[in-house]
């Protein structure tokens, strides 16, 4: 009895020193007027007395903002602000963010009509960011509608100090610009991140939306009141019946500590990926749009947008040997819409007889591919993936008049009326249960038949900005959520959801669909290239991969005009900045047009980057509207980057190796280091340099080009490979330098009937033999020093090789 005793004791003092060291790093203090928390890096400090809050850098002992306010539906209109009562509590957290605590302020009103609500403030161990909730309680005997809670209102940054050289970039999302602007004036849906000079010491603030459910973000930085707002607000909004309260589960992001706007955006996207477990599909293979290759605009004008054409193309990829490299899909779009057949379409029936029916447009489904199953099956039957097309809420006439009750307002009364296609009158409501069942059962019907993926074109039309729902627990937010997430639970986590978000009618291009949705697309209906699309994405890099994909429409390697093959340099630039910044290629081009040299490029990017991480954009800063340097880093001694000039004349593009990124653009490499820089797409080294030193490149008007870039090593290195644009980070795997016995070894995965060549530099050691353990294998030495490795087999696969030296 003594012993368990002992040990119980024992137990207690080592939990109470747990729970004093977890307090200690997340600590929240009271004092006369005022409640703070805080962790080693920042504070919040909320004045209990006033209701205004500040946030302070601790390690530079400098408040970044002060007098904010949590208000809710607060117009601005200059109402007389009712008095209020605040308390507080704090409990521990533990979530997908990590461990903290959690800062609960109460505010009372003591008089007028405003709603008590609560601000939530949640601060993790050792994490960089605060983030904000909220809660909002209706003491009424009715039923209030809350949209707009400005979670941080009108907070004054740097108060009484100059902010100087300031520069912002919107979290642009769909097909909005986004460029990093040389001014603090911003008004930003999703996020902003603002980095400039105070006493000529740099700071950066990143806020925006982390998870999302039923609230859309606004971010606004002023410059007259040198002040931010972050709100979370909906143009219907949520109704809280009387007596509830709610807890809304949508938050903010708040970093502004991390100096470095890289490092702080990367760690939103990060915490943006955790908290709406986003895991977006990548898609490792280019996709053939039956209507983009089918129009003369952008295809080639012969018509594909058909079940058997779709499936004959695929036999043409399998044939030309697409399939040794990478999968292939097909998107077949049945895309009738209102001005023919008095605006009676497939849309909203969703069956095989209505896509085969001729009198509503050219069929999309055709014999002896009539039924989706059939067209699925033989498309999987081939190696490839079967993709289709809906629109968001263009329902036909004739449907929407056999189930009214499933339109918003559960109302038909404009049916009548004549209307651009995409801006219908009558429209599904996604909260309806009935239409829910209804489009839910249809989805896993698909799902079932092989359906691997979808296009919603669009979309804006489910933005319902003025209700209508049948169930009036809905916002205008999460009601368009529903689109997707009936999708989602249908065909299952492992499809591919493609949000063609344009921002049609103003509707605001949006974050709202993380978690949800793989892929939004940046550009309208386009089969070109040019620099901006590239900068679009790239300047999402912090949320691509890790929370969307991004893509700026099919691409055609024809001239649209001439229909002749694009210029070599003119295709591999445009592959380059698809495959590596953006990592989805869709093809306007049809396999049968698609050359030996073109096949080459295209596939030299399969397998796509997985992670989700992307090229950094390390130049932005530097008062270029499209950058024109992107690093991604393998290791640290082993960068890919690209260099990108995006004007219309030839020019050198030019970086330094090493330095500060946010400051001076560079590739962030040790000074003290050499370097190999090798030119993928011309297989060419282009020189040895020096950490100091400045890499100066001369490309061709709108030319981009990659390059590997390996510290020097001591012993034989690999520096590039033929076989992928990532030169060695997709095909090669376990090498190593064994310094016993003089061998240096690895595993290359070999295409087979394709030669894979592995470019090494010697360092000092001549090469004796090479051994594989399967296929053929030479060494061949070349003029500049360089040994190049060649494998070649019959059939796919990893071969083990190993170079002996002298």
């Amino acid at each position: 009895m003594k012993k368990k005793i002992v040990n119980y004791t024992v137990l207690m003092l080592f939990l109470a020193l747990s729970l004093n060291t977890f307090a200690q790093k997340v600590l929240v203090k009271k004092s006369d007027e005022r409640v703070s928390i805080s962790n080693a890096l920042f504070s919040l400090d909320f004045n209990l007395k006033s209701g205004e809050y500040k946030g302070i850098d601790k390690k530079n002992n400098k408040t970044v903002f002060a007098n904010a306010r949590f208000d809710l539906d607060a117009g601005g209109f200059g109402w007389e602000r009712a008095k209020y009562n605040y308390s507080f509590t704090e409990s521990a957290i533990a979530d997908t963010l990590g461990k903290g605590v959690q800062l609960s302020i109460k505010h009372v009103p003591m008089q007028g009509y405003a709603l008590p609500r609560t601000l939530e403030i949640r601060i993790y161990e050792d994490l960089p960011f605060a983030v904000l909730g909220f809660s909002v309680t209706n003491p009424n005997n009715y039923t209030v509608r809350i949209k707009d809670a400005k979670l941080l209102d009108k907070g004054i940054l740097f108060p009484k100090q100059k902010i100087e050289k300031p520069q912002t970039l919107r979290g642009g999302a769909g097909a909005e610009p986004n460029f990093v602007e040389q001014t603090m004036d911003m008004t930003a849906y999703n996020s902003a991140m603002l980095t400039a000079k105070v006493d000529n010491n740099r700071f950066t603030i990143v806020a925006g939306g982390l998870k999302y459910k039923e609230f859309l973000r606004e971010v606004r930085l002023s410059a007259k009141d040198q002040s931010l707002t972050i709100s979370v607000e909906d143009p219907q909004g949520k109704n809280i019946p009387a007596k509830q309260t709610y807890q809304s589960s949508d938050d903010v992001f708040l970093d502004f500590v991390t100096v470095d706007p890289f490092k702080s955006l990367e760690t939103y996207g990060l915490a943006m990926r955790k908290a709406n477990r986003a895991k977006p599909n990548m898609y490792n293979f280019p996709t053939l749009c039956g209507w983009l290759v089918s129009q003369s605009e952008y295809g080639d004008g012969k018509p594909r947008n058909n079940s058997p054409a779709l499936v004959e193309e695929l036999k043409l990829a399998k044939k030309n040997g697409f399939m040794n490299y990478t999968p292939v899909a097909v998107r077949l779009e049945p895309d009738g819409y209102c001005y023919s057949n008095f605006g009676d379409t497939q849309q909203g029936w969703w069956d095989n007889k209505h896509w085969a029916d001729s009198n509503i447009v050219v069929p999309a489904l055709m014999k002896p591919y009539e039924t989706f199953g059939k067209f699925d099956n033989a498309v999987r039957a081939l190696g490839g993936i079967p993709f289709t097309y809906f629109q968001g809420s263009l329902p036909s006439n004739d449907f929407a008049l056999a189930h009214p009750d499933w339109m918003l307002n559960n109302d038909i009364s404009m049916l009548h009326a004549e209307h651009y296609h995409h801006m219908p009158f009558v429209k599904y409501d996604f909260t309806d249960p009935g239409f829910k069942a209804y489009t839910l059962n249809m989805w896993k019907g698909l799902g079932a038949q092989g359906l691997r993926g979808i296009k919603f074109d669009y979309p804006e039309s489910a933005w319902a900005k003025d209700g209508g729902f049948e169930d009036k627990s809905y916002t205008t937010t999460s009601a368009y959520r529903q689109l997707f997430q009936l999708c989602r639970e249908g065909l299952g986590h492992d499809a591919f959801i493609h949000e063609r978000a344009l921002g049609e009618y103003g509707t605001p291009r949006l974050d709202i669909t993380a978690g949800i949705v793989d892929l939004q697309r940046v550009w309208d209906d386009t089969s070109d290239f040019e620099p901006e699309m590239a900068s679009r994405i790239g300047l999402r890099w912090y949320k691509n991969r890790a929370v969307f994909s991004y893509y700026p429409d099919g691409k055609s390697l024809l001239n649209p005009k001439t229909k002749q093959p694009l210029p070599t340099n003119e295709r591999r630039t445009m592959l380059t900045q698809i495959g590596l910044i953006s990592g989805r290629l869709e093809l306007a081009t049809a396999f049968e047009n698609i050359t030996k040299e073109m096949k080459h490029d295209i596939t030299r990017l399969y397998p796509v980057l997985q992670e989700a991480k992307s090229f950094r954009p390390v130049d932005m800063l530097m008062g270029k509207k499209n950058p024109e340097v992107y690093v991604y880093d393998i290791s640290p001694s082993w960068s890919q980057i690209i260099l990108c000039n995006n004007t219309k004349e030839a020019k050198n593009v030019s970086a330094p190796l090493s330095g500060l990124e946010y400051e001076v653009g560079s590739l962030g490499l040790n000074p003290d280091k050499k370097y190999y820089v090798y030119d993928f797409w011309n297989n060419n080294l282009v020189g040895v340099f020096s950490g100091k030193d400045q890499l100066n490149i001369p490309l061709e008007k709108e030319q981009a080009l990659v390059y590997s870039v390996h510290e020097v090593e001591n012993h034989p290195q690999f520096i590039s490979t033929n076989r992928h644009i990532m030169q060695g980070m997709m095909d090669l795997e376990n090498v190593k330098w064994n310094s016993q016995n003089n061998q240096y070894s690895g595993t290359s995965k070999v295409v087979g009937g394709e030669t894979m060549e592995i470019v090494i530099a010697l360092n000092g050691k001549k090469a004796l033999k090479v051994k594989v353990d399967q296929g053929k294998a030479s060494i061949e030495k070349t003029s500049n020093g360089l040994l190049v490795l060649k494998i070649s087999t019959k059939n796919n696969a990893s071969v083990n090789w190993t170079v002996s030296f002298n």
